[in-house]
């Protein structure tokens, strides 16, 4: 059985030279999500060092009921996510 924290959508970061996701955060804490050719910064090791992305692509994975395995609608929630293609900026 899927727990809470498994079934909150999200946006994940996911590094294209790399092949591994960079970040993953709640859809809910997010405000604003970049555009292909945006750039985003993620905290690196310490407050003044951080790593600069570029997003590339992005593509969103609709949501659906845990329970019934149909499509999410705003009442019923489900899990989905949206993932942006960034490439590391020098």
């Amino acid at each position: 059985m899927a727990t809470e924290a498994q079934s909150e959508s999200y946006l994940e970061l996911f590094d294209i030279a790399k092949k591994e996701q960079v970040g993953k955060i709640p859809l809910a804490l997010i405000k604003f999500i970049p555009r292909i050719g945006e750039r985003i910064f993620l905290p690196s090791s310490g407050p003044v060092n951080w790593l600069s992305y570029t997003v590339v692509a992005v593509e969103y994975f609709l949501g659906h009921d845990l329970a019934t395995g149909q499509p999410a609608t705003p009442d019923t929630g489900g899990m989905g996510r949206i993932t942006l293609y960034v490439a590391e900026s020098k």
